[in-house]
């Protein structure tokens, strides 16, 4: 074979790096657009664009800690079919995070990457490549832990899009209560447990967790009832704190009034590490547990047979104490076997499977 002149083997050179330039080119699809789907935030309109969990209309009418953690994208998605090999996503904090502040992308339901935001600055971030070019079905999850603005998604420049596929029901679950279900322990936002179950199930979802301040005050729970759910999970854990039964007791009557035949599922406080080693501590977590229960058994005597009570114990109890972040909050690990243990009540509830 003729080996190649030093005029043709810079030809081939130029010819590789053109190609390579080329191939490396990604098309920047800017957010909001119809090709991105955004899931879970369904006050973002209302927003102008900010990825709040409640309306800012509602910020003057409800506590000041349940606004301040309202502003966190948790359970916000972005959801798009495409052929692309990579992907990537151009955002900005709105502060320095102070906590890991991750997204995190599935395709096809299994996890295929993430990256961190750090300080204040716009920055794109690489999530996957070298996928191969078939069509995949890709689930962006933003931060549960802080506050972002995403600008952009990038797609190989020759990429095609198309919407992705329906979930199983058009109605999501709607999460409402402590950090617990927040997901404050958790580092990645696609393993808080109501992430977890809805993927699992292949449902939408609407996480309304914050953190220390699920106290069912009627303001919030007007909000959460404004949304047409599939079923309701109510986590208000420790953060319900020394109330009596009155304000969860109306929360319950208030979403079956707007919801008659929605399933609710009431769930006691899990395990905590500090239970054994506080007296007082331990006496909170009882009471809480026993006060929830009673509630919602007395709907379920009165005939409300689809207010369901699920016992935090059996979620997570002291055998997974080796899966805790902290005290209070289950980590990643923990956040998954909450949600693989809630998969099956729901699925039968809700799916109607056995």
């Amino acid at each position: 074979m003729k080996p190649l002149s030093k005029f043709s083997f810079l030809v081939f050179v130029l010819w590789a790096c053109v190609v390579a330039c080329s191939a490396a080119e990604v098309r920047w699809v800017s957010f909001p657009d119809a090709q991105l789907e955004l899931r879970g935030l369904p006050w973002y309109r209302e927003n102008g664009g900010e990825l709040w969990r409640f309306p800012q209309a509602s910020k003057a009418q409800i506590p000041k800690g349940v606004w301040n953690r309202a502003v966190a994208s948790d359970g916000g998605r972005i959801r798009l079919s495409s052929t692309t090999s990579r992907l990537s996503i151009r955002v900005q904090p709105s502060s320095s995070p102070s906590k890991p502040c991750f997204i995190d992308a599935y395709v096809d339901d299994t996890y295929a990457g993430s990256a961190r935001a750090t300080g204040t600055g716009v920055a794109d971030l690489v999530l996957f490549e070298g996928k191969g070019r078939e069509w995949k079905n890709i689930t962006l999850y933003l931060p549960n832990n802080g506050e972002i603005r995403v600008q952009a998604v990038g797609l190989d420049s020759d990429a095609e899009v198309r919407p992705p596929p329906a979930f199983a029901l058009p109605r999501p679950i709607v999460c409402y209560g402590s950090s617990v279900l927040q997901g404050t322990g958790a580092t990645h936002p696609a393993k808080t447990y109501p992430a977890v179950l809805a993927r699992r199930l292949n449902l939408d979802f609407v996480n309304l967790g914050f953190g220390g301040a699920g106290k069912a005050e009627p303001a919030v729970v007007s909000l959460v009832n404004q949304l047409d759910a599939c079923c309701y999970i109510f986590d208000l854990g420790k953060s319900y704190g020394n109330q009596d039964e009155k304000p969860f007791v109306a929360m319950l009557a208030a979403i079956r009034a707007a919801r008659p035949r929605v399933p609710i599922f009431c769930v006691t406080p899990i395990y905590s590490t500090n239970e054994p080693k506080d007296a007082a501590y331990l006496e909170k977590s009882v009471r809480l547990r026993n006060m929830m229960r009673d509630a919602a058994n007395e709907r379920r005597k009165a005939g409300d047979e689809f207010t369901f009570v699920v016992e935090g114990l059996d979620l997570f109890g002291e055998p997974d104490k080796k899966l805790f972040h902290d005290p209070q909050h289950p980590n990643d690990e923990g956040n998954e076997l909450i949600g693989g243990r809630l998969v099956p009540l729901v699925e039968k509830v809700v799916l109607g499977k056995r």
